[in-house]
């Protein structure tokens, strides 16, 4: 079905899987002999391990070696010990492993839907001939790769089913093999076997898999192919929940865990003088701002106790500059610095290595990479740090790691870590017996932790079981103990605004980020000085009357370095008390475009109400008209020579509107193959000067599946503040307002378009808009307001004219901006404790 145009159908699945003959599915069904693959190269950790530490001096982890583990599937792994509904818990240290036990589960058994959905029939397999020298090398195309719908990884197992046909051309399989004239045969055996091939590279922008596959008959090139979830990509986390339910079970009163997971007012530390106005360091980054370096400078003072720092960073607030300046500043000062910095993605821990690279010498900073990763998606100036044996990402040798000052990894990838027994934990295990060895009439020295803290970006993208992976990689051990003031440093930098961790499952509880769970805490979330409790959108100041505080475990970033005021201020007003600054410079470039309406503001809700339709069974949303529309736009900005087709981004949060988007682009008349397209999730962190917001859906027609899907834009608030936040200088949303006005957040920038005049179609009436949110003017568009004011004086002033939104002139807007500025001056000077 194309189009679904029958209202009565309103109850039908339109995210349905395509219709598969029963002929196919049954050859998955049929029994059959197993053939299996060479499996990818791997890290021998084993022989890793033995190269520093011998088979004498650390205890067996059996808990992650176990054999039963290593062949187990992810619903044997993550069985319940007892039955307990996982959402009617309350997170406690006391059944910490049993409220993500039963998540890990829910999630695996999501993985494994996932990969079902994604099952592929009666598909062909090519040969790689002498383009792979390789043997047993095959070639499987998987629609969907580029965008990453589909998890897989090297060393994955896929499944294998190859089709047989009779005269007649149909499928046959088992019983159903027959002669000529209909009668049953006997089955030869190449029909019986299933054959699991490995997944040996991974070609995303063909979306091409090399499969390596032994042993095959090649009797038919055509296949049934099934997806599998491997047991390690949970095992790991699995494992570190264990873990951690141990250490908090423990009846030891120093636990560092219990304060870093369940921090307490009582683990804080309280201030009764208001501190310096100034930082005592020298910064590496002379472009840090007032908070950004305040951050830096109470974490280096350990002023606020054995308690995570959280840096609350929104988008363009330089997040990833204030970590990077935190760790240079941590390795300067420690006498024996030794940081595991995370990230919870790749191209996340590659921009890591890249800016600590230009200050770190090569033998100080290591990128670990898991044999999964594929080397061309490593930006060259990254490879450098990054440990290659035998043609596969591996890890450096022992001492090369224990002379590192920064080890940078994602917060799934520290597994490799784990794996090679290089924690807090087994190398205080491994020196104490090392000792005890050489010296056994002698009393070993308390441990003296190797990891002296974890620093993890993009927390906030992160499930809690990944970012307790690096938690427990660095955390002290539970005997002899560690003095606190020895303690690690645990720093978060995130915005739980934005799009959260990317789960198959939608429950709550891996949904929620570690980040996200502690800002809910009342440690953060009621101290006076939190975002949350700001209004007017300006800062608290700490003041001598609110003294003794507890001094604040985090930091606000505030000065937003990427947008135009005007793109900034419903996404302020509805995420963040109203309290972003604006500090961009040259956001006005694309203010000359002739087609902005009303007051000029470089942003534009263009009305569409052309039809939206779904792909045949169920593929997804899509929308030709509004395609055409997004292309229109981004031409006319090329025509008039404002951008190159690399500063414009379109993005849909559908799939199907993108591969229309990517088709209507590279063909006439439009034939701009240097725009950026892709789906919404692809732009989270990235910036364009022009971003087109294509919201796809035009009718209200199973909207509530979408919503159960988390697919689109509507009642989707954190895809809703992503795609508004990625613009610089200009903004454009195309939809059908009287759908989008059915969430309040969409009704609010639709209100705030329609009191500035800064839409192209009809959109309803301004009073029905202003209900809620949408009735609130938020503090930067009453700036704009006023600089207009300004402006018109400016323009009455001068006898040849006056100025442009933007520009820097007049008298007028010199006072506002130095006002500005003086403002700023004093709160910073008040506020020399917040």
């Amino acid at each position: 079905m194309a189009h679904v145009n029958d209202e009565r159908l309103g109850k039908l699945d339109i995210y349905a899987r395509p219709f598969i003959p029963q002929s196919l599915r049954m050859v998955n069904k049929a029994p059959a002999n197993i053939i299996s693959s060479e499996p990818a190269p791997w890290v021998d950790f084993t022989r890793y391990v033995q190269t520093f530490a011998g088979s004498d001096f650390l205890t067996p982890d059996t808990a992650l070696y176990r054999k039963d583990h290593l062949d187990a599937t992810p619903d044997q792994l993550f069985t319940p010990s007892y039955g307990v509904e996982q959402g009617s818990l309350l997170l406690t240290p006391q059944n910490y492993h049993d409220y993500f036990q039963g998540a890990l589960k829910q999630e695996g058994a999501a993985l494994q839907q996932e990969c079902d959905d994604h099952a592929l029939f009666r598909v062909p397999l090519v040969r790689n001939g002498n383009m792979d020298p390789r043997p047993a090398m095959f070639t499987l195309h998987v629609p969907g790769l580029r965008e990453q719908s589909l998890r897989i990884e090297v060393g994955d197992i896929v499944q294998l089913r190859q089709l047989h046909f009779n005269l007649r051309g149909e499928v046959m399989y088992g019983s159903r093999i027959t002669d000529k004239d209909g009668k049953p045969v006997m089955a030869p055996r190449h029909a019986d076997n299933q054959y699991n091939s490995v997944v040996w590279g991974i070609d995303r922008l063909k979306e091409c898999l090399a499969l390596r596959v032994d042993s095959l008959a090649p009797r038919s090139m055509m296949f049934n192919v099934q997806f599998t979830v491997q047991a390690e990509r949970l095992r790991a986390t699995y494992t570190a929940v264990k873990n951690t339910q141990h250490t908090l079970s423990a009846t030891s009163s120093d636990n560092w865990m219990r304060s870093m997971l369940f921090p307490e007012p009582s683990d804080g530390y309280y201030q009764k003088t208001l501190n310096k106005a100034f930082t005592d360091f020298d910064l590496h980054d002379q472009l840090l701002n007032y908070e950004q370096s305040k951050a830096v400078n109470t974490v280096l003072n350990e002023t606020y106790g054995p308690v995570p720092f959280i840096i609350s960073g929104p988008p363009g607030t330089g997040k990833t500059k204030t970590i990077v300046e935190l760790a240079l500043q941590l390795i300067g000062r420690q006498e024996t610095p030794h940081l595991l910095i995370c990230a919870p993605s790749d191209p996340a821990a590659d921009t890591l290595v890249q800016r600590l690279s230009k200050h770190l010498k090569l033998s100080d900073l290591r990128l670990i990479n898991a044999p999964s990763r594929s080397f061309p998606e490593v930006p060259n100036t990254v490879l450098p740090y990054c440990c290659v044996d035998d043609g596969l990402f591996s890890l450096p040798s022992f001492k090369e790691l224990m002379r590192c000052k920064a080890v940078v990894t994602t917060c799934r990838d520290v597994q490799m870590l784990v794996r090679a027994r290089l924690s807090n934990r087994d190398l205080c295990e491994l020196e104490g017996k090392l000792h005890s060895a050489i010296h056994p009439n002698t009393s070993p020295a308390k441990a003296r932790l190797h990891w002296t803290g974890v620093l993890i970006d993009e927390a906030a993208q992160a499930t809690e079981p990944e970012a307790i992976l690096p938690l427990s990689f660095v955390a002290t051990p539970l005997a002899p103990g560690v003095d606190e003031s020895q303690w690690p440093l645990f720093v978060m930098a995130g915005d739980q605004h934005q799009l959260g961790p990317r789960t198959a499952s939608k429950a709550s509880s891996m949904q929620t980020s570690l980040f996200e769970r502690l800002l809910k805490r009342p440690f953060y979330c009621d101290h006076p000085l939190a975002r949350s409790k700001q209004s007017g959108g300006v800062m608290r100041p700490l003041t001598q009357d609110m003294l003794p505080i507890l001094r604040p475990a985090f930091a606000n970033l505030i000065r937003n370095y990427r947008s135009h005021p005007a793109i900034l201020a419903t996404p302020s007003s509805l995420f963040y008390n109203d309290t972003l600054e604006p500090e961009a410079t040259e956001t006005d470039s694309l203010l000359s475009w002739p087609q902005w309406k009303g007051r000029g503001w470089p942003v534009l809700f263009a009305r569409n109400i052309l039809p939206d339709e779904i792909e045949q069974d169920g593929g997804g949303w899509y929308n030709i008209g509004e395609a055409k529309l997004a292309c229109q736009y981004a031409q006319s900005f090329l025509l008039h020579g404002l951008l190159q087709p690399s500063d414009i981004c379109i993005m849909s949060p559908f799939r199907a509107q993108v591969r229309v988007l990517r088709k209507v682009a590279r063909e006439a008349p439009f034939s701009m193959p240097g725009v950026n397209i892709g789906p919404l999730e692809a732009f989270q962190g990235l910036e364009s000067k022009l971003v087109i917001i294509c919201t796809t859906r035009t009718r209200d027609r199973f909207l509530d599946q979408d919503v159960a899907k988390g697919l689109g834009v509507i009642h989707e608030p954190k895809r809703f503040n992503v795609a508004l936040t990625r613009a610089m200088s200009g903004l454009i949303v195309l939809g059908n307002p009287d759908v989008l006005v059915k969430d309040e957040n969409w009704r609010a920038f639709l209100a705030f378009c329609l009191r500035n005049g800064l839409c192209d179609g009809v959109v309803p009436p301004l009073d029905e808009l202003e209900v809620g949110k949408g009735g609130l003017v938020s503090r930067l568009e009453k700036q704009l307001l006023h600089q207009e004011v300004m402006d018109e004086n400016d323009l009455r002033a001068l006898p040849n004219g006056g100025r442009t939104l933007g520009v820097p002139d007049g008298d007028e807007h010199q006072l506002w901006e130095s006002g500005i500025a003086v403002e700023k001056f004093i709160r910073e000077s008040e506020d020399v404790g917040r």
